[in-house]
């Protein structure tokens, strides 16, 4: 039960904070709240478990406690019987004996008992205790004892002073033979029926210990079926958190809205954008591309038409470009191009001016009409020394706001040398 109630605060410890309906609907939804079920319903079959095998094994060791006591109880009762018949045997033999040889010495008590005190059937009983058909099988013995004792007092009496014409059995008061062998089988009855009980309470015990394994087999079966159905639900899991992740990290470098990488995609891939550039012995061109007059396009016909505007660019420039190279949009109306292996400069302003021609054809709106914009665009190109992919974007930018001061619609690029100017297509 404490386990159960440990189990049940751990699951209330996972709930989130009071922040509405909202918050509460979409932890609920997600993924992840898979594997808070999967920890609460862990958490609960294994404290239901533990529960249930620390009370079998308190229950076995309670269980095996009596068994011990009650064998060790029955093996005292038997050496006790056993005590006594052999108390009993050496008094009967003394008599015997004192009859044929006539010598007080056979008479001594301390040939006849070595114990003390020496065992009675009072005593006996006593130990028995709640057994009531011991009890019932015993009660004559205290009687034939004290009659057996009494005349063996007397005789030896008897044989103090001297006096030895008087014959043994009649010295005895009248116990004879058979109250002897009476004694005996009482006796033989009753250490055979504790052997019984011990045979009895041993198989009882044993009975038990095998109630017990099966009893922890089903709940070790119980707990590997848990633990498989925990299993295959946790790889389930697992797998979904894997996509879910990815599809996170894929959302988190790409721009919502044209499905182009971001600012953040560039920067983590910039060493390798850098690196492959230089093992292939070719160059690495950035560009940076702002649209011209995109600011009339929102004024003029919203800015679901300037949401258009920017796809439709963006599928424009991916078309332009290698699978290799990357488009990139930064925010706004403005882009990057990262030509990852380009032979030298002149390929550069290449793509520029196809992506200045491109950008300046008219753009068909869902709404109806058509939206006009145009493009400028910096190139920097890279890598001569230890560029860096910000190095390269500063110098990029600065040829950028070169070409629209130039009268937009073109390209300029930046070299050590200074900005060197382009002439734009169809100028």
């Amino acid at each position: 039960m404490q386990q159960s109630k440990k189990a049940l605060k751990i699951c209330a410890a996972l709930e989130p904070a009071a922040g509405g309906a909202q918050t509460q609907a979409a932890v609920d939804g997600s993924v992840f709240a898979g594997f808070k079920r999967v920890l609460c319903t862990g958490t609960l079959i294994f404290a239901v478990t533990i529960a249930i095998l620390f009370a079998l094994i308190f229950y076995q060791h309670q269980r095996s406690e009596e068994s011990v006591r009650s064998v060790e109880h029955t093996r005292q009762v038997v050496a006790y019987i056993d005590a006594l018949r052999t108390y009993l045997l050496n008094l009967d033999n003394a008599v015997r004996k004192y009859a044929e040889s006539q010598d007080p010495a056979d008479l001594d008590p301390g040939l006849i008992c070595r114990r003390a005190p020496c065992p009675s059937a009072e005593q006996l009983i006593a130990l028995t205790g709640a057994d009531g058909v011991q009890a019932a099988r015993l009660a004559p013995l205290p009687a034939l004892q004290k009659a057996l004792e009494a005349g063996f007092s007397a005789l030896q009496q008897r044989a103090a002073a001297g006096d030895v014409a008087t014959p043994v059995q009649r010295e005895l008061t009248g116990f004879d033979e058979s109250a002897i062998d009476q004694i005996h089988r009482i006796l033989i009855d009753a250490g055979r029926e504790e052997l019984k009980q011990l045979e009895t309470r041993e198989t009882a015990r044993i009975e038990d210990q095998n109630r017990s394994s099966m009893l922890l087999g089903i709940a070790g079966l119980w707990m590997g079926l848990a633990l498989l159905g925990l299993y295959r639900k946790t790889v389930r899991l697992i797998r979904a958190g894997i996509q879910a992740e990815q599809t996170i990290t894929q959302l988190s470098l790409r721009d919502p809205l044209t499905g182009l990488a971001n600012r953040r995609f560039l920067h983590e891939n910039e060493r390798h954008l850098i690196a492959a550039a230089k093992r292939s012995g070719k160059r690495l061109a950035v560009m940076v591309v702002d649209l011209d007059d995109f600011k009339a396009v929102n004024d003029t016909h919203g800015h679901a038409a300037g949401d258009e505007v920017l796809v439709t660019s963006a599928r424009r420039m991916q078309q332009l470009l290698r699978e290799s190279d990357v488009v990139a949009r930064f925010g706004g109306d403005e882009f990057v191009i990262v030509m990852s292996q380009v032979d030298d400069a002149a390929a550069a302003r290449e793509v520029a001016s196809r992506v200045v021609t491109s950008l300046r054809q008219p753009i068909p709106l869902a709404a109806g009409g058509t939206a006009r914009v145009g493009a400028s665009v910096g190139i920097a190109m890279c890598c001569a020394g230890e560029e860096t992919l910000s190095g390269l974007l500063n110098e990029a930018d600065a040829a950028l706001y070169a070409a629209k001061r130039d009268g937009k619609s073109t390209y300029r690029e930046a070299d050590l040398s200074g900005l060197r100017l382009a002439p734009a297509p169809g100028r």
